[in-house]
């Protein structure tokens, strides 16, 4: 019989060898990211899409980088992976010295690979097969459970780059605005109202396109319907309407800077505005057509700055733009718009792949306007209001977003709601 020291020793020596392998056993279960910069990062890929890398770490925080900065990918789990030529293969990556990254496929066998020409990965889940049972399938994605798909982010378009080259968005969006003021005419009868009620039905579809890697560009084309009703007592009514193009507005988004542990993204915008709606100048008795001016009546620039800092789960964004707007002659008069500093604020939350919701406070500042090179005192204005949204992916490429946009104070208008459909083409 050994004693309980020859059994001590021998414990000892049994952990010497099987610690090691279980620890190897252990990390080989995690994903594995290397950079370029020379990190190496353990955890679990949740997604590759649209040249941005979601990854989960060992400690429970997710993390996200360009695909463009990885310099190799090690997988537990078999993957679909799309390449940056269009072809797909399927298997588990590996990393071998001196820095190989290799793809071990049924089809191809094992072969090198460049982790930075990878434009798309998704998880292949492994079919079980038993004798007597049938083949396992993956179970449905639950609400709330971890995807390998990303939430829909709407409520960032116009602060980051969303779309990579060569891939392109087509959003209908609808938005209705309506506006109301009365008060009684006691001197005429006790019943008599005098009012105005405008409302508005704007329709508008919007191209956006991935150009290159960190440039995507869009045109947005919108038409409304104007209806307008005037009442001093009921002896006197008048209304009118009308359908009108609005004007016609396009721009340029540029990633300057990706996000890292010490900075946001930083991005950088350029927005022309076409005078293609219609804008008049009323005469003191047409005044109440006023709403019929759907558009500026000028031509503008506007170039801009905007960040994007996501601190899980919240997405923290916000940009800041200035609005040059040239002088054209409208009714007779030379009129120069003053020039406008705009910007906003938000906090966005991607709740599960399916559904976000996100929250917008815009501002701005707009000089007094010039008629015939004099200025006009007290034309300037401030807005302010805010937007609430919730954006919810109906089917795979469809995403609706429903939002509503109160105005702060006078100068904002009333509050309006809007639809909006897009549809991505991958």
């Amino acid at each position: 019989m050994r004693s309980p020291k020859h059994a001590c020793l021998a414990l000892c020596k049994l952990a010497s060898l099987t610690l090691p392998g279980l620890l190897w056993a252990a990390s080989a279960q995690a994903d594995t990211l290397y950079t370029k910069a020379g990190d190496i990062i353990s955890g679990q890929l949740l997604s590759l899409q649209d040249g941005l890398c979601l990854f989960k770490t060992r400690y429970g925080v997710p993390i996200s980088l360009p695909a463009r900065e990885l310099a190799g990918l090690a997988t537990e789990e078999r993957f679909r992976i799309t390449l940056a030529n269009g072809d797909t293969v399927s298997g588990r990556l590996l990393r071998e010295p001196p820095g190989r990254t290799l793809i071990d496929s049924a089809s191809v066998g094992r072969a090198d690979i460049a982790a930075d020409s990878i434009t798309a990965m998704t998880r292949l889940f492994e079919a079980v097969h038993a004798e007597g049972l049938p083949e396992a399938k993956p179970p449905d994605t639950q609400i709330g459970t971890d995807s390998n798909k990303q939430a829909p982010v709407d409520f960032l378009a116009g602060s980051t780059v969303l779309l990579a080259p060569g891939k392109m968005e087509l959003e209908f969006g609808l938005q209705y605005k309506q506006s109301r003021s009365s008060h009684s005419l006691m001197n005429v009868g006790y019943f008599q109202m005098s009012s105005q009620n405008s409302t508005q039905l704007e329709w508008s579809a919007t191209l956006r396109a991935g150009l290159a890697q960190d440039l995507e560009a869009w045109l947005s084309l919108p038409l409304t319907h104007t209806a307008i009703e005037q009442v001093s007592s009921n002896e006197y009514v008048r209304g009118t309407s009308q359908w009108a193009a609005g004007d016609v507005s396009a721009g340029l988004q540029y990633q300057w800077l990706q996000e890292s542990a010490t900075r946001p993204a930083v991005s950088l915008s350029l927005t022309l505005s076409a005078p293609t709606g219609k804008k008049r100048y009323y005469a003191p008795e047409e005044t109440w057509m006023d709403p019929l001016s759907n558009g500026s009546g000028h031509w503008s620039i506007a170039p801009g700055l905007a960040f994007v800092r996501t601190s899980d789960p919240a997405m923290l964004f916000g940009g800041l733009n200035y609005r040059y707007t040239r002088e054209n002659r409208i009714d007779g008069y030379r009129v120069r718009p003053g020039a406008g500093l705009n910007g906003y604020l938000g906090l966005g939350f991607a709740l599960n792949e399916r559904l976000s919701v996100g929250s917008r406070l815009s501002f701005a500042h707009y000089r007094n306007m010039r008629v015939d090179g004099q200025e006009v005192a007290g034309s300037g204005k401030d807005p302010l209001d805010l937007s609430l949204s919730t954006s919810y992916r109906i089917f795979e490429h469809w995403t609706m977003t429903p939002q509503v946009t109160f105005g702060l104070n006078d100068e904002a208008g009333p509050a309006y709601v809007s639809l909006r459909m897009s549809r991505r083409f991958e």
